[in-house]
């Protein structure tokens, strides 16, 4: 389990291993937390994670805490947690993506709280919640963004913090956001954010870290902010089905950067899709851990190096997607949407009119509206085999048709009851920034505890809260890229060697996960078969099966769905297969 979480309670109980917090009754660490904690008459406040804390800071820190002014604490750089209290309040919040996250649940007569979702499941001896768990494989976890898959544990959705005292708990926002700025206006700024979440972690490594240089732009360009600075190991992964152009991009990288690219040349034994009972267990589902033989191989170079820089969450920050057009026309500027979709479709050689109607579609209905809807469909068994052409509020994937009858009325009903949660004014392209940005940022968390056991100490600028704020206070259409790809990147940070910044491709990982699947095809099916899913009731084997056998061809389109459903018995499986009592024991 990873080694850096935190639990507290409003009655200060002593529920969890670790260490006792300096100055904070109730709230113990695990042995991998950074933290510094500062006090006063009026305060107490920690702060937990990989952070730039000045001596001046420390008081306005305080002071923010003895006011009241809880959102103020999330402006510091960095990715951390916060705990404050104060002689009738106590808060506890994590960051903007989800990759710092908090949980919490009654227990008894007490509110628990812990940065571990699997370590307050197992305080209050409950299981998965397999419903849940259906219903994030065929529709999206976006549309419950304050559950988990544990029975009675709940999340406090990223951007948010949990306010405890007075009347009991509850939600404050603090995520600080106004997407206001043109892109020129704005990209200044987010440049500025990015190095410098870059440069003061090089210096707080002493000059020296190692990086992902996949040739994408978002690991790249962190990769060569960082050898500005310091020096820079660069790593990447390759074998006979990932990208050859992405590895080209990888080599004239590290070649500018002045260092030679490592490259972890994988065979059949690191396909994906192949995983062990030996590996950690997440928090919670992660894709990394159907490729942590891939990850153990390029990583092993740079294993305990002090820190490792990835591009996870560029794609959010960097660029917007189709939800951008539904978010104009909601605003009521159908014309330039209209122009830009055009402008995108024709570059494509897609039909216009085709896009256009799906964006109006989508333009005219709201969050609600699409979870009533996809409920109806579920419980009827109604489905669309092809993915839309642009984003949707709520897509019912391939997996849906894989569901029972009754495995489809339990994830009817939960979208029904999301349906009455949301908010129906809200603008497609701000929520669908909010959603993505949390999916990449909760990846990158329930892969921790993988990323102990490679030894490396994984960081993501582009997921720190300074860094977020300055890239989504840019409107999203400013942010999507028509003609150009990321526009962000080149406005804001110039000095980029302009083949990298102009770089318009990207490579696919689709080919290496149909090979891995098809080399892992008897064991995945097995995994299929023997699923909690499946044993409960709630998942019918046989069609997700008949994909897995046409994954090579007829079913190519179920890869993502088959994807996501691996990846998640693979953990039920873990789960179930583990004494985790004993294993939480022993950190």
């Amino acid at each position: 389990m990873n080694k850096e979480w935190i639990t507290g309670g409003t009655s200060a109980p002593t529920w969890s291993a670790g260490r006792q917090a300096e100055e904070l009754p109730g709230v113990r660490m695990g042995p991998g937390c950074r933290a510094r904690v500062v006090a006063d008459g009026r305060a107490r406040v920690a702060v937990v994670g990989d952070f730039s804390l000045s001596p001046g800071e420390e008081q306005k820190l305080l002071r923010a805490a003895a006011e009241g002014r809880w959102a103020d604490l999330t402006y510091l750089p960095g990715s951390y947690w916060v705990i404050a209290q104060t002689s009738t309040h106590s808060f506890v919040c994590g960051d903007l993506s989800g990759f710092r996250s908090v949980f919490h649940a009654e227990d008894g007569r007490h509110a628990v709280w812990s940065t571990s979702a699997r370590r307050l499941a197992m305080r209050l001896g409950t299981a998965p919640d397999l419903a849940m768990v259906a219903a994030r494989i065929t529709a999206g976890s976006e549309h419950w963004p304050d559950r988990t898959i544990y029975e009675g544990v709940r999340a406090v959705p990223a951007g948010f913090g949990l306010l405890m005292g007075g009347a009991g708990r509850e939600l404050v926002d603090v995520s600080g956001i106004e997407p206001v700025a043109t892109l020129v206006q704005g990209a200044p700024a987010f440049g500025d954010a990015l190095e410098s979440a870059v440069h003061w972690r090089m210096r707080q490594a002493g000059g020296v870290a190692s990086a992902d240089v996949s040739g994408g732009l978002d690991s790249s360009t962190l990769a060569i902010l960082a050898s500005r600075v310091g020096t820079v190991r660069a790593v990447t992964y390759a074998d006979a089905y990932t990208s050859g152009e992405d590895l080209l991009y990888a080599r004239r990288v590290a070649a500018y950067m002045g260092v030679e690219l490592e490259v972890g040349n994988g065979g059949r034994e690191q396909l994906p899709f192949g995983w062990s009972f030996r590996q950690p267990v997440t928090d919670q589902p992660a894709a990394a851990s159907l490729t942590t033989a891939q990850h153990e191989l390029y990583l092993s170079p740079v294993a305990g190096l002090p820190l490792h820089l990835t591009g996870n969450g560029g794609d959010i920050v960097l660029d917007s997607c189709s939800a951008a057009w539904i978010g104009m026309v909601q605003c009521g500027d159908r014309r330039a949407a209209r122009r830009q979709v055009t402008g995108w479709a024709r570059a494509r050689n897609r039909s216009p009119r085709e896009l256009w109607r799906s964006v109006t579609e989508a333009a005219g209905s709201s969050h609600g509206d699409a979870l009533t809807d996809a409920a109806t469909r579920m419980a009827r068994g109604d489905f669309e085999a092809r993915r839309p052409g642009v984003w949707t509020w709520c897509h019912l994937g391939q997996s849906a048709t894989w569901l029972t009858p009754y495995g489809r009325e339990q994830v009817a009903a939960l979208l029904r009851e999301a349906a009455g949660t949301t908010d129906s004014g809200a603008r497609a392209d701000l929520a669908e920034q909010r959603s993505s940005l949390r999916l990449v940022g909760t990846d990158a968390r329930d892969t921790g505890a993988l990323a102990e056991a490679w030894r490396v100490r994984q960081v993501h600028p582009y997921l720190d809260n300074q860094v977020v704020r300055a890239a989504f206070a840019i409107a999203p259409p400013e942010r999507h890229g028509i003609t150009t790809f990321k526009p962000l990147l080149a406005a804001a940070l110039p000095s980029l060697p302009p083949w990298l910044a102009s770089r318009t491709s990207k490579g696919s990982f689709s080919r290496q996960l149909t090979v891995g699947l098809l080399h892992h095809q008897p064991a995945v099916a097995d995994l299929i078969r023997t699923s909690v899913l499946t044993t409960s009731g709630l998942l019918d084997p046989q069609p997700a099966l008949a994909a897995l056998a046409g994954i090579g061809g007829a079913q190519a389109g179920a890869l993502y769905d088959l994807q996501r459903l691996v990846m998640t018995c693979q953990w039920l499986a873990a789960f179930g297969h583990r004494d985790h009592l004993d294993l939480e024991a022993a950190c």
